[in-house]
């Protein structure tokens, strides 16, 4: 189901909540004017560069999208897939832990008139790959600067190892359903007989839900062993992903005449920073991404340039986007249902094998 649009306010005004308390909290000590005076000053050039480096952010999701579909012969406009990845990096943005994200994808996509369960498998590709790759960047990156993260406070140290934890086990768990059924199905099953001791749980319920869900999911494994090109490109995409993510936030740096923090170091760090808050269960990690970033950037920047650069990093590449982001998802909402003519004609030509794998009974809508 849709999230109703008051629900999709009652999340905006907890983040710009969470936004307002943590400007409060960092900004308390320093003045607005000399901070605006900086502001003020950024290349604007810079900016609007940072804020492109984010439509290629998203443009990378939406190639990902149009090249999943285009394995069972699909096919998905440019335009829609944009919409489908802006609808993502929105419902991320403004829900716990980014748990709205996929599913208002999944609506939408629903809603034009795609299978279930091929856009569920498409989206947990491409969450284990994001998943996946930003544990791999923050890894090697940690590793690379092992003994500047010794030297941080402890509180970060072990955000850091949660965010690694949390992921890890996630990304493990996503490809244990893709590519090792039986496994996955003796854990399941095994503690929905433990959870069964709880008298208000309805294992029988949890048992077919989780049934369904392994069976639609090993089948996408086996899809993509029999497609093995379109992982790789999914991995090269979300790798792609990442780095304009990064980019991005460093354009804040550019735009301030502090290109001597060096890309290099930028991305290292902020990939870091990104991996440590992922698992944080704030909208959009607010609060948590400024002081990561604070404290982790310290040793770069002097003291009058660390705040700034915090500021407008935040603003191109997640406060100013989430704007953007909100503009393509209200045009999404009230735009046309249902899949284009074209899109439907490919579809009725694609009764491959796969098609019995990834049917659907009826009209979702």
């Amino acid at each position: 189901k849709t999230m109703k649009w008051k629900n999709s306010l009652l999340c905006m005004a907890a983040m710009v909540l969470l936004a307002g308390v943590t400007c409060y909290i960092l900004l308390r000590d320093h003045s607005m004017g000399t901070l605006w005076a900086v502001l003020k000053n950024a290349d604007l050039r810079f900016v609007l560069l940072g804020l492109f480096l984010m439509v290629l952010f998203v443009g990378c999701e939406a190639a990902v999208i149009r090249l999943l579909a285009g394995t069972w012969g699909g096919s998905v406009p440019w335009k829609r897939a944009m919409q489908y990845s802006f609808a993502g990096f929105y419902f991320s943005s403004i829900t716990p832990s980014s748990t709205g994200g996929q599913p208002m994808q999944l609506y939408y996509m629903v809603r034009d008139g795609m299978s279930a369960a091929r856009s569920s498998f498409a989206l947990l590709t491409i969450t284990a790959m994001y998943q996946l790759a930003a544990l791999t960047y923050g890894a090697v990156m940690g590793a690379a600067k092992f003994s500047y993260l010794m030297g941080l406070p402890l509180a970060l140290k072990l955000l850091i190892c949660f965010g690694i934890l949390a992921n890890g086990i996630s990304v493990a768990f996503i490809l244990l359903i893709l590519f090792c059924r039986p496994l996955v199905e003796r854990l399941v099953y095994r503690v929905i007989r433990l959870l069964n001791h709880i008298p208000s749980f309805d294992g029988e319920k949890a048992a077919q839900k989780a049934g369904s869900m392994i069976e639609e999911y090993s089948q996408g494994g086996a899809y993509l062993r029999k497609y093995p090109m379109a992982a790789v490109k999914t991995a090269v995409l979300t790798f792609c992903q990442l780095t304009f993510l990064y980019m991005a936030s460093y354009c804040a740096c550019l735009a301030l005449g502090l290109g001597s923090v060096g890309l290099v170091n930028f991305i290292m760090l902020q990939s870091i920073v990104s991996l440590a808050v992922s698992a944080v269960p704030l909208p959009g990690a607010v609060g948590a991404s400024e002081s990561g970033f604070l404290v982790m950037f310290g040793g770069f920047l002097s003291s009058s340039q660390l705040l700034p650069v915090m500021v407008l990093s935040r603003g191109i590449s997640f406060y100013g986007f989430l704007v953007v982001s909100g503009l393509a998802v209200a045009s999404l909402h009230i735009g046309k249902k249902g899949t284009p003519k074209k899109e439907k004609e490919v579809r009725s030509r694609a009764r491959g094998p796969m098609h019995k794998q990834f049917s659907v009974s009826a009209d979702p809508r």
